[in-house]
């Protein structure tokens, strides 16, 4: 009988150490999912939550059904954005694939530096993974460019 209500005490404790992990970034999913503009705060908050859900997980960039290792500059380009919070912009709500996703928008290097860019990572508000990588110019025609990602478990 002990042994019996030892289990059910451990299974419980586990259920609910495992409903806390989960539920652990609610809050930030719940501020990404609202329609107000995020703060400099709400992001830092964001990119702690995504670094979380990117941990033992290598981006790649998706084409149709084929996906392929990010190339130097494709890496580059989307850890720029994600590697300090200070000085981003939210860029808003949309759908890609049925999928709601928030953008962080940031100053890029443009190759001709007369034209301003952007870079804007789409964040996915459920899994908290970003989703597309967009470099766009500031006039149109100069070859904005996007990518869309995906995330495999690294060994």
């Amino acid at each position: 009988m002990n042994a019996t209500k030892e289990f059910a005490a451990l299974l419980i404790v586990a259920l609910v150490a495992a409903a806390c992990g989960r539920d652990q970034d609610r809050p930030i999913k719940d501020r990404l999912r609202a329609s107000e503009p995020l703060t400099e705060d709400d992001i830092a908050r964001a990119f702690d939550a995504v670094g979380r859900a990117m941990s033992g997980k290598g981006p790649r960039v998706k084409h149709g059904a084929l996906t392929r290792q990010l190339d130097e500059k494709e890496r580059a380009q989307l850890f720029n954005v994600l590697g300090d919070p200070r000085g981003l912009a939210d860029a808003g709500l949309r759908a890609i694939d049925g999928a709601m996703v928030r953008g962080v928008r940031a100053p890029a290097t443009s190759p001709q530096s007369e034209i301003e860019a952007t870079g804007t990572v789409w964040i996915d508000v459920s899994s908290l993974l970003p989703r597309r990588y967009e470099f766009t110019y500031a006039m149109p025609g100069f070859g904005d460019t996007a990518f869309d990602l995906v995330f495999e478990n690294t060994p």
